[in-house]
C-alpha cells in the first residue's frame, strides 16, 4: 500500500498522479507513493553482492529497458503475472502487494529493474529452484480520481479466480501454493485463502502463508487516510481503507473465519521495527500487536525485519540481513513442503530419463571439457547485440513475457580463422549460461569423433539435454514415447519432424531455451540445419548461438532465413582476439621461471606479437615453456618455435621422429586419437594400445603426453584424450605429416581389428548352458576398452579398407562366438539402435567388398546373413530384449528362421526351446496384416505418427496401429471417400460432397462443401491444402475450417508457338506438393508436367518428355534438401526432374507388360517403392533409381502404398487386406554419417524378398489329449485330423465332416471320445481306439446328429458319461453309453449374455455340469438333465476397466485338487478386444458351507494376463500368456502368493489379435500355436523358469 504499503515520502509532490488543488495540498508532502528521489537508484550506482545480476543486465541495458517503462510499467501489471517459470516446477509462490502498491512497483526499489528481486533474486537460490514466481495485482490506487466500490472481499475473490484460471497453476494441478502478502495484501491473501476452502479442487493447495507488516487488527493511520482523502473533494474514501482500519467489522470477520481453517498450515509474519516517516509526523505504520496474529496461532513463526512499512519488501542487494532473513524463511517452508515430494520426484525423474536415453540413443550429456579461459571472452559480454540476443530487454519485467507474440528463432552467430578460440567461445557462453541458471543444452561437434558430426545425434543430444533441465519438455517426450512415435535415429529430418517440429516446439514453456553449438562446419550437413530451423516458430523463446569456421556458402544460408529468423552474424575483432591471448598469456605467465616483472612484459610482449592472434599457437607455446627452467632455456624455445600452426607441427614430430625406440607406440597413439568414433580416455586408450601393437603403458597418461604431448592433450578431469585442435587432424592426415601420416581405411581397419579381437576373447564368452544364468554368476569388472569396442567396432567396420580378408575373417569368427553376449550387453545398456548401426555398417561393408572378392565365400554369406538377422532381432524381439537381456541366449535364437544364422548357430541347443512342426525358413517380410470386411473397399490410404488411416468407398475411415494392423478406431462419413490425410491431432479426408476434418476421436472439427471432387490432399502445420479436378487450389485452416485462399492454376504448354490462352481450360489429373509448401506440380491427361510457385502462382517451368508422354503419378521427394520431381509415365517409365530447373536428372525404363499402380517416398527422401499389376513390389534408391529390393506378393487390380512415419515399413493395401512390409532393404546406410568411405559402393544383386503367401489359417478348431501326446485339429474343409506333440507333424486323418464346412467344436475326453460340430450344425463323436502303432483311429460313431443351429460349446462330464452340446437357443445332454439324448434346456438368446458351461466335479456317482450366466453359477445334474441340482446360486463379482464390455468366456475349468474356478473373460474396449482371468475359491461354497458371492482370489492374473493356456499337472500351476507376451505360470497352492514364473517370449505372429484358435497346452506340458494354417510347437518350454514378484 501506499499508505499501509507504500507509505509517503516527505520530498514528493502530489504531481504526476492527480491533478494539484489546494484542498489537497495538505497531503503534497504525506500521501504521496514511493517514486520518490530517495527511494530511486540510479543505474549506475547500483552495486551487487553477487556479480551474476549485473553482469548479465549491464548499465546500457538496463537504461535500454528503463526508457521504455511508462508509469504503468513501473507499476506493473494487474491480474496474476508469471514471473520465473521453474523448468522444474514443484511449487507455486505468488506475491500480493497492499495499498497503492503494484505488482512490481511495491517488491522493486527505484527504477531499476534489477532491483526486483522476486524475479531475479529468488530464481536464483538454490532452494528454490522447483518454485515458481508469480506477482498478482489490482487496483488499489486511492490517489486515483476515479471512485471504487471495491473491499478486501473483491479483491481476495479475484486473487483466487486468478489462481483457478490460471493456465501455468492448473498445469500442475496438484501442486501446493505458497501466497506472500505485503501489509493489505495479507488480508487479500487471508480472504482469497477462506475462499478457497469452499473450492473442492483447491481447498487443499494453500499449504504456506507469508504475512509481511499486515494489519490484521487495522491501522490507525488507514482512518487518518480516509479522512484525508474525503476532505480533498476530489477523491473519495475507499471502502477496502475502511476495511484496514483498527477495529474494522470486516477485518475481524476474515479474521474469525481464517482462524477455523488456518490452524494445519505454516504461517510466517514479518512485522517492521522502523518508523516510517509520514512528513508531518513518524511512525510505526503496523504495530507488532497487529502484524502477528497471536497466541491462538501455534503454527505461527514471528519474525522482525529492521525495516520501515515501506522498505519491508524492497531490498538493497542479495546480501540486505532483511532479504536473507526474508529468503531463508522460503527456502526453509518450501524445503518442508518438498519433503516427501522431493524423493518420489527423483525416483520419477531417473525412470523418465532412463526411457529417454534409450528413446533418443543418448547416454550422457556431450563433452564438455572445454573450460572457459579466466579473463577473456569479455568483449562479447559488452557487445549491445549479443545482449539483446541473450535478454531482449522488451521480454523481460512486464509480466506478460510468456503471453508475447510467439517469434522464430534468434541466432548469434560469430565465425573466425581456425585456432582464434571459437571453442573457448563457446565454453565462455555456456558457463555463463548456467551462472545465470537459464536453460542451456550446448553441443561441440568435435573433429574426429565420427557420432558427433551427425547432424542426427546433434539433433538427439539437444533433445535429451532440455529434457534434463526442464520437466514440461521431459514429459512431452515420454509422451511421444508412450503414443509410439518412432524414428530412424540416423535421421536427421524425421528427428527434427517428430521431436522437434512436432513435440518440444509446441510444449507451452515459459522460459526462454539456449543452444550454443561450436563448429558447426564441423557437422557433415550443416546446411540442413538452416534449412530445418527456417520458418519455425517454436512456443518458446529458442535463442541459438553458434561458432565456425567461416563457410564459402554463408550468404546463400542467410537469404532463406531472412524474416523467419533473428540473425546476428559477426566475426572475431583481431583487436579482441588479441586483447583475450594476451589476457591468456598474462595468467600462464605467472608459473614461468621469470624473476623480474619486465622480463616478464618483454616475453609475453613476444608471444603477442608472433601470435598472428592465433590463441591455439599461444597455447602450445606456453605449454612448452612450462616445461623448461632457465631464461635462457626459455628465450632459446622460443626463438625455434616456428610461426604458424603447419611449420609449428612439422617441428613437433620431427622431433618425435628422433626417439625410435617408441617411434611406433607415439604412432598408434596418434591414429587412435584421430580414427575413433569418439574421445577415449586414458585407461581405454591404455588397453587399446595393448591389443593394437601388444604394448603395456605402467604409466599410460604420462607416457601419452610424454611423446605426443604437442599434438594430444588430456583432460584432468574426464581422463579423455583428444589433438590439441581439429588443424592437428587435417595436418596428421595430410602428406606433411611424413611418416606420422594417417590413413583412414587403414587406421579404421586397425582399430576394428582390435575391437573384434577384444569382443572375440574369453572375456565375452557366453553361458553355456541356461543353468548358469539362473545361476547368476558375478561378472568380473569390464575391461575399460569394452563399453568402446562394443558400440564402435562396427563404425571402424564400415570405414575400414575392403581389400583384405584379415577383417573379414575377425567379423565372422566375432559372429561365430561372441556375438550373444555382444547383443545381451547391448539391450542391458537399453541401446538396441547399436545393433541396428552395426546391421547398417556391416552391409555398406560387404557392399563395398563385392568390388574386390566374390561375394560367395563362407564368411561373407555368414556376416550378410547376421547382418540381416541383427535388424529383424530388433524388430521382432526388440521389447524381449529390453526386459530381459539374457533371452538372447536360449529363447529368442529358437524362435528365429531355420535359415537364420542366429538360429543355424545357437537355435539347437539340446536344453533350449525346440519348435517342431511349422517353422519358418526366412524372415517374412511382410510383419502385419489385416483383411477388410467384404463391403470395404479402400479408397486412400495415410499414416500418421503411430497410426494408419484407411478411406473406405462405404465412407468409413478405419484406424489401425502402424505395427501391429489392430484396429484402433473407426470414423463414419455419409458419402464415399476419395483422399484421406492424417495429422497428428486431425483425420482430414474429401468425400465426393466435402472436405471434412475430425478429431482422431472422430468429433466434428469442421465441414465444408465442395463443387468438384479433390485429386489432392496435404497439411502445413497449421493450414490444410486441397487441389481440386479443375486445377483451384484451396486452403483452410486446420483449427477452424476458415478459407484462407482460392488460386487457380491455368496449364499453360511448354511449346512457345502455342497461344498463352489456348488450353486454358485443360484440367490437372495429377498434383503434389513440395515438402517446403513452396512448388506445385501438376499432370495433365493431354499436356507436359507444369511446376509453379506455391506462394506467386507464377509458372515456374515444366518438367519434359521428349517423348510427350503421359503422367500417370507424380511425386515430389519429401526431403527439401533433395530437390527432385518423379514422374512415372503411363509406359511405366520412371523419370527424375530437377525442381528448380526442370531438367532430367535420371530415368529407369521398366518392363512394358507391367503397370505400375501406386508409388511412395520414405519421409528421409532416400527409398522409392513400387507395386504393379503382377504383385511386384519393388523398392529402390530414389536419386540413382537402382532397384535395391523385389518380393512377389498376390496380384490385385488395385493397390495403394504409403511408408510409415518412420521410414521403417511400407503399408500395401490391396481391396481385400492390408499387409505390413519391412523388409532388411529399408535398414539403409545415412550417407550423411561420413561422407568419405575408404572405396566406392558397388551395385549388387537386387535382393529377393521373402513372404508366406498363406496367411489364412486352414485350422478352425484346436485341442488336446488330457492323457496322450496327441492334438487333434479341425481344418475349413472339415477334417480332424491329428497331430503328434513330437515331432509337430500330422499322424492321420481320423474322420470327415461335409467338405464345404468348417470345423467349429472340437472336444476329448480322457476315455478316448471325440466330438466335433461344424458351420452347418452337424454333430459326430466317435469312440476311438489305439492302433498297433499306439496311433488312434475311429473304432465305431456313437452319435450323428445335425442340429438347428451351430453349436456353440462341446463339454464331457468329469468322467467322460455325459456330453453337453449347447447352441445359441438350447443345451442338450447325450449318454456316451448309447448316444441317447438324456434331456435338453431350451432358451431364448435374450437369457444369455455371458454365458459358458463348466464341468462339474464328480460326487458319489452323480455327474453335473455348471453353468455360468452373467455372472451366476448355476449346477445342473448330468444324470437327469435339465434337473437343477438343490445348491444355491454363486454370484461371481468381477470387475472390468471402466469402459470395457464383456463379450464372452473363452474358456472355464474347475482344478479338482484345488476346486479353484478359473474364469477367462473376453470383452471388448472401443474396437479393441482383449481377456482377462480371474480365480475364485470354490471350495466352500461347492460343500453349501461358504457364501454364495465370491470375489476373485487375488487381481495378479486379472493384471497380468491376456490368455489361459491350460494345466500343467506335472508343476501344479496354472499355464497363462502374460500381456507383454510371456508364456507364463503361476501355482496352483499358492495362488495368493505375489509372483508368478515366466518361461519364455512368444512372437506376435504366434497369437495373433484376430485369429480365432487360441494356443492350447498338451499333455506331455507343451505349448502348441496355430501359425500359417499349421501347429508350431514349444517344446521344453516349461522346464526352465525366472520368479517375477508383483508389489
Amino acid at each position: 500500500m501506499s499508505a499501509m504499503s507504500d507509505p509517503p515520502c516527505p520530498s514528493q509532490s502530489f504531481a504526476g498522479n492527480v491533478p494539484i488543488h489546494p484542498r489537497a495540498s495538505l497531503t503534497a508532502h504525506s500521501l504521496a507513493d514511493d517514486n520518490s528521489s530517495s527511494g530511486e537508484t540510479a543505474v549506475d550506482s547500483v552495486s551487487f553482492s553477487r556479480p551474476s545480476i549485473k553482469k548479465r543486465f549491464t548499465s546500457s541495458w538496463v537504461k535500454r529497458r528503463v526508457d521504455k517503462d511508462d508509469e504503468d510499467g513501473i507499476r506493473g501489471p494487474t491480474g496474476l503475472k508469471v514471473l520465473h517459470s521453474s523448468p522444474e516446477p514443484l511449487v507455486d509462490l505468488i506475491f500480493v502487494h497492499g495499498l497503492r502498491g503494484g505488482s512490481i512497483k511495491t517488491w522493486r526499489k527505484g527504477n531499476d529493474p534489477r532491483m526486483f528481486w522476486p524475479q531475479l533474486w529468488l530464481p536464483m537460490e538454490p532452494g528454490l529452484r522447483n518454485v515458481s514466481i508469480h506477482s498478482f495485482g489490482y487496483d488499489s490506487d486511492w490517489a486515483s480520481t476515479k471512485s471504487s466500490i471495491l473491499n478486501v472481499h473483491d479483491f481476495g475473490q479475484s486473487l483466487l479466480e486468478e489462481m483457478r484460471n490460471s493456465p501455468h497453476l492448473r498445469g500442475n494441478p496438484s501442486g501446493p501454493i505458497i501466497l506472500l502478502g505485503h501489509s493489505m495484501g495479507g488480508l487479500v491473501v487471508k480472504k482469497a485463502f477462506i475462499l478457497a476452502r469452499d473450492i473442492p479442487d483447491f481447498s487443499a493447495r494453500i499449504k504456506c502463508i507469508f504475512f509481511l507488516a499486515t494489519p490484521h487488527r487495522g491501522s490507525d493511520y488507514a482512518a487518518t487516510l480516509n479522512n484525508i482523502l474525503t476532505a480533498s473533494g476530489i477523491m473519495s474514501s475507499r471502502q477496502y481503507i475502511d476495511d484496514l482500519t483498527t477495529g474494522s467489522t470486516s477485518t475481524e470477520l476474515i479474521n474469525n473465519d481464517f482462524g477455523k481453517y488456518a490452524n494445519d498450515i505454516p504461517i510466517f509474519s514479518f512485522y517492521e521495527t522502523l518508523r516510517m516517516n509520514l512528513g508531518f509526523s513518524s511512525s510505526l505504520i503496523v504495530e507488532k500487536n497487529s502484524a502477528i496474529l497471536g497466541s491462538g496461532f501455534t503454527n505461527e513463526r514471528v519474525q522482525y525485519l529492521n525495516a520501515n512499512h515501506r522498505d519491508i519488501c524492497k531490498f538493497e542487494s542479495m546480501d540486505d540481513p532483511n532479504y536473507v532473513t526474508l529468503k531463508n524463511a522460503l527456502c526453509s517452508a518450501i524445503d518442508d513442503l518438498l519433503k516427501d515430494a522431493s524423493k518420489s520426484g527423483i525416483n520419477r525423474y531417473k525412470e523418465q530419463m532412463k526411457v529417454l536415453r534409450s528413446y533418443l540413443g543418448i547416454s550422457d550429456r556431450p563433452d564438455d571439457h572445454f573450460p572457459a579461459v579466466d579473463g577473456s571472452c569479455q568483449w562479447i559480454d559488452a557487445r549491445e547485440d549479443f545482449q539483446d540476443w541473450r535478454d531482449p530487454p522488451d521480454e523481460f519485467f512486464l509480466g506478460t513475457n510468456n503471453e508475447a507474440t510467439i517469434r522464430g528463432p534468434s541466432i548469434f552467430w560469430v565465425h573466425a580463422n581456425p585456432g582464434t578460440g571459437k571453442t573457448y567461445l563457446a565454453a565462455h557462453i555456456v558457463s555463463q549460461l548456467r551462472q545465470f541458471q537459464l536453460e542451456c543444452a550446448y553441443y561441440y561437434f568435435h573433429v574426429g569423433n565420427k557420432s558427433s558430426h551427425s547432424l542426427g545425434y546433434f539433433l538427439r543430444s539437444i533433445a535429451y539435454q532440455m529434457a534434463i533441465s526442464n520437466a514440461t519438455i521431459r514429459q512431452k517426450l515420454i509422451s511421444l514415447h508412450e503414443d509410439g512415435s518412432s524414428f530412424d535415429l540416423d535421421d536427421a529430418r524425421t528427428i527434427w519432424t517428430k521431436i522437434f517440429k512436432k513435440g518440444i516446439f509446441q510444449v507451452q514453456v515459459r522460459t526462454p531455451q539456449y543452444w550454443v553449438i561450436d563448429a558447426l562446419d564441423e557437422c557433415n550437413k550443416y546446411q540442413e540445419f538452416f534449412t530445418m530451423i527456417r520458418g519455425e516458430r517454436p512456443s518458446f523463446p529458442l535463442r541459438i548461438f553458434i561458432t565456425s569456421r567461416k563457410v564459402p556458402d554463408m550468404q546463400r544460408l542467410y537469404r532463406p532465413l531472412e524474416g523467419s529468423v533473428t540473425l546476428s552474424c559477426i566475426e572475431i575483432p583481431v583487436k579482441d582476439s588479441m586483447d583475450d591471448i594476451e589476457r591468456y598469456i598474462c595468467s600462464r605467465i605467472e608459473n614461468l621461471p621469470i624473476d623480474t616483472i619486465a622480463d616478464r612484459k618483454d616475453l609475453a610482449s613476444k608471444i603477442l606479437q608472433r601470435s598472428n592472434a592465433c590463441f591455439l599457437w599461444v597455447r602450445l607455446v606456453l605449454d612448452e615453456l612450462e616445461q623448461v627452467y632457465s631464461n635462457e632455456s626459455i628465450l632459446q624455445v622460443l626463438e625455434n618455435i616456428p610461426e604458424g600452426m603447419v611449420p609449428y607441427y612439422e617441428r613437433t614430430i620431427r622431433a618425435m621422429a628422433e626417439n625410435k625406440l617408441e617411434k611406433h607406440i607415439s604412432r598408434a597413439v596418434l591414429l587412435w586419437t584421430v580414427a575413433s568414433s569418439r574421445s577415449l580416455t586414458i585407461s581405454e586408450l591404455s588397453q587399446a594400445l595393448h591389443l593394437d601393437i601388444n604394448t603395456v603403458l605402467p604409466s599410460a597418461k604420462s607416457a601419452v603426453e610424454g611423446l605426443c604431448g604437442q599434438l594430444v592433450s588430456t583432460d584432468t578431469g574426464s581422463g579423455l584424450v583428444s589433438l590439441v585442435h581439429p588443424t592437428a587432424r587435417e595436418f596428421l592426415l595430410s602428406e606433411a605429416a611424413g611418416d606420422f601420416r594417417i590413413t583412414k581405411p587403414t587406421a579404421h581397419e586397425r582399430i576394428a581389428l582390435a575391437c573384434l579381437q577384444l569382443l572375440s576373447s574369453a572375456e565375452m564368452q557366453p553361458p553355456r548352458n541356461r543353468r548358469l544364468l539362473g545361476a547368476n554368476p558375478s561378472r568380473k569388472e569390464p575391461s575399460p576398452f569394452l563399453n568402446y569396442a562394443m558400440t564402435q567396432f562396427s563404425e571402424h567396420i564400415y570405414s575400414a579398407s575392403a581389400e583384405t580378408d584379415k577383417l573379414l575373417l575377425a567379423i565372422d569368427r566375432f559372429f561365430r562366438t561372441n556375438v550373444l553376449s555382444w547383443i545381451e550387453r547391448i539391450a542391458q545398456k537399453d541401446d538396441l539402435h547399436c545393433l541396428i548401426r552395426a546391421s547398417k555398417n556391416l552391409k555398406a561393408y560387404l557392399d563395398r567388398r563385392a568390388k574386390y572378392r566374390s561375394p560367395l565365400n563362407s564368411q561373407v554369406r555368414n556376416i550378410d546373413s547376421w547382418a540381416t538377422d541383427l535388424s529383424r532381432i530388433v524388430t521382432k524381439f526388440g521389447a524381449v530384449l529390453l526386459q530381459d537381456p539374457s533371452s538372447i541366449y536360449f529363447i529368442i535364437p529358437p524362435l528365429c528362421p531355420s535359415n537364420s544364422a542366429i538360429y543355424q548357430q545357437f537355435g539347437k541347443r539340446p536344453d533350449g526351446l525346440v519348435i517342431v512342426g511349422f517353422k519358418d525358413s526366412a524372415w517374412d517380410d511382410c510383419i502385419a496384416s489385416v483383411n477388410f470386411s467384404e463391403d470395404s473397399i479402400p479408397a486412400a490410404v495415410s499414416c500418421g505418427e503411430n497410426l494408419i488411416a484407411v478411406g473406405m468407398e462405404s465412407g468409413d475411415i478405419n484406424l489401425y496401429n502402424h505395427r501391429s494392423c489392430q484396429k484402433m478406431g473407426s470414423i463414419h462419413y455419409k458419402y464415399p471417400i476419395d483422399l484421406i490425410h492424417l495429422t497428428d491431432k486431425y483425420v482430414a479426408a474429401c468425400t465426393t460432397r466435402s472436405v471434412v476434418v475430425r478429431d482422431l476421436e472422430g468429433n466434428m472439427i469442421w465441414e465444408k462443401r465442395i463443387r468438384f471432387r479433390c485429386i489432392l490432399l496435404d497439411s502445413s502445420e497449421d493450414s490444410l491444402i486441397a487441389i481440386s479436378q479443375h486445377g483451384h487450389l484451396l486452403k483452410w485452416s486446420l483449427s477452424n475450417g476458415t478459407l484462407l485462399k482460392d488460386q487457380t492454376f491455368i496449364y499453360r504448354n511448354h511449346d512457345s508457338d502455342t497461344e498463352p490462352n489456348a488450353l486454358a481450360s485443360k484440367a490437372p489429373s495429377l498434383a503434389t506438393i513440395s515438402p517446403d509448401m513452396e512448388l506445385l506440380a501438376f499432370g495433365y491427361r493431354g499436356g507436359t508436367v507444369c511446376l509453379w510457385d506455391l506462394e506467386t502462382g507464377e509458372l515456374i517451368g515444366w518438367a519434359v518428355d521428349d517423348e510427350n508422354k503421359l503422367a500417370s503419378i507424380l511425386l515430389f521427394n519429401p526431403n527439401p534438401n533433395i530437390n527432385l520431381l518423379l514422374v512415372i509415365y503411363t509406359n511405366h517409365n520412371l523419370s527424375l526432374y530437377d525442381t528448380w530447373s526442370g531438367s532430367l536428372v535420371n530415368s529407369y525404363k521398366t518392363s512394358t507388360d507391367m503397370g505400375i499402380l501406386s508409388a511412395s517416398c520414405s519421409p528421409d527422401g532416400r527409398t522409392l517403392s513400387t507395386i504393379d499389376t503382377h504383385g511386384n513390389l519393388q523398392i529402390w534408391d530414389f536419386e540413382s533409381l537402382s532397384l535395391l529390393y523385389h518380393v512377389l506378393s498376390p496380384a490385385a487390380s488395385f493397390r495403394i502404398l504409403s511408408f510409415t512415419s518412420d521410414g521403417s515399413s511400407l503399408v500395401d493395401a490391396t481391396d481385400s487386406n492390408m499387409r505390413i512390409w519391412s523388409p532388411a532393404t529399408l535398414v539403409r546406410k545415412n550417407v550423411e554419417e561420413d561422407n568419405s568411405v575408404s572405396d566406392d559402393a558397388v551395385q549388387l544383386a537386387t535382393i529377393e524378398g521373402q513372404y508366406e503367401s498363406l496367411r489364412m489359417s486352414r485350422i478352425t478348431a484346436l485341442c488336446a489329449h488330457p492323457r496322450l501326446s496327441i492334438i487333434f485339429a479341425g481344418k475349413y474343409t472339415g477334417q480332424v485330423i491329428i497331430f503328434n506333440t513330437e515331432t509337430g507333424q500330422q499322424v492321420s486323418d481320423l474322420y470327415s465332416h461335409s467338405p464345404t464346412a468348417f470345423i467349429t467344436e472340437l472336444a476329448v475326453s480322457k476315455n478316448n471320445y471325440i466330438a466335433s460340430s461344424d458351420a452347418n450344425g452337424d454333430l459326430l463323436v466317435w469312440k476311438l481306439a489305439t492302433s498297433t502303432s499306439s496311433m488312434l483311429n475311429c473304432e465305431s460313431l456313437l452319435l450323428r446328429a445335425s442340429l438347428s443351429a451351430q453349436v456353440t460349446q462341446l463339454c464331457f462330464s468329469a468322467d467322460d458319461s455325459f456330453l453337453l452340446v449347447a447352441t445359441a437357443r438350447s443345451d442338450t445332454v447325450y449318454s456316451m453309453k448309447d448316444g441317447s439324448c438324456v434331456g435338453s434346456l431350451s432358451f431364448e438368446p435374450h437369457e444369455r449374455h455371458v454365458c459358458r458351461w463348466i464341468r462339474g466335479l464328480s460326487q458319489g456317482g452323480e455327474e453335473e455340469f455348471l453353468l455360468l450366466n452373467n455372472h451366476v453359477l448355476k449346477r445342473y445334474s448330468a444324470n437327469t438333465f435339465p434337473t437343477k441340482l438343490d445348491h444355491p446360486e454363486i454370484n461371481l463379482e468381477y470387475d472390468l476397466a471402466v469402459g470395457d464390455v464383456e463379450t464372452g468366456i473363452n474358456s472355464a475349468l474347475i482344478q479338482p485338487e484345488s476346486q479353484v474356478l478359473l474364469l477367462e473373460v473376453h470383452h471388448n474396449s472401443g474396437y479393441l478386444s482383449s481377456s482377462t482371468v480371474f480365480l475364485f475359491d470354490l471350495k466352500c461354497v461347492l460343500d453349501g458351507a461358504g457364501t454364495p458371492t465370491l470375489r476373485p482370489l487375488n487381481d495378479l492374473l486379472p493384471r497380468c494376463s491376456r490368455h489361459f493356456i491350460g494345466v500343467s499337472q506335472r508343476t501344479k500351476s496354472l499355464v497363462f500368456l502374460h500381456r507383454d507376451s510371456w508364456l507364463c505360470s503361476i501355482d496352483i497352492g499358492n495362488t495368493l502368493a505375489r509372483q508368478f514364473s515366466r518361461h519364455f517370449f512368444v512372437p506376435n505372429e504366434y497369437v495373433p489379435s484376430n485369429h480365432p484358435v487360441l494356443p492350447i497346452k498338451s499333455a506331455d506340458d507343451n505349448i502348441v500355436f496355430c501359425l500359417h494354417g499349421e501347429l508350431a510347437i514349444v517344446k521344453n518350454g516349461l522346464k526352465f523358469r525366472e520368479i517375477q514378484t508383483i508389489e
